[in-house]
């Protein structure tokens, strides 16, 4: 828990998003996931032998297909960066609905996954374990928002 505080409290401390932008995808891309295994374990406190050997695969599996939902959002921020100071209406909807699609996959994602990860936990421990990947995916995705400089609203055409 203690490791989970200290990695939230880092999430403040990113580089601006317009300053250094390949330093902090590649942080996020990086940072939390690197320490995914380390805060899940220690999130579910124990696996037991034949639990370990049953979900270690499966979550080696959900992170390979997780990582692409993950590159097509970074995707989608680089496509932001890109077009941040000329911003149309066209250009907005299409992030808006790359975004939403992503959103659909990412539950997909899930829904394809939780079957695998039942046969390895039981109830109790599949929720526990749904709700130390969702705090994580969480902060990745508050570093994301925190990062990123609103939309121009304001801005004529």
């Amino acid at each position: 828990m203690k490791k989970l505080l200290i990695v939230f409290a880092l999430l403040f401390a990113m580089p601006a998003f317009a300053d250094d932008l390949d330093q902090y995808i590649q942080l996020l891309k990086t940072d939390l996931r690197a320490q995914a295994k380390d805060i899940i374990s220690k999130g579910m406190m124990t696996f037991t032998d034949e639990e370990a050997k049953r979900f270690w695969p499966i979550y080696d599996s959900y992170m390979v297909e997780r990582g692409k939902f993950l590159d097509a959002r970074v995707a989608v921020i680089l496509d932001y960066a890109d077009n941040y100071d000329k911003m149309t209406d066209e250009k907005a909807q299409e992030l808006l609905n790359r975004r939403f699609e992503q959103l659909k996959l990412r539950n997909k994602l899930d829904e394809k996954f939780r079957p695998q990860f039942a046969t390895a936990l039981s109830p109790r421990r599949l929720v526990r374990f749904y709700q130390i990947q969702h705090e994580l995916e969480v902060m990745m995705e508050l570093r994301a928002i925190s990062q990123i400089p609103k939309m121009k609203w304001w801005q004529s055409e």
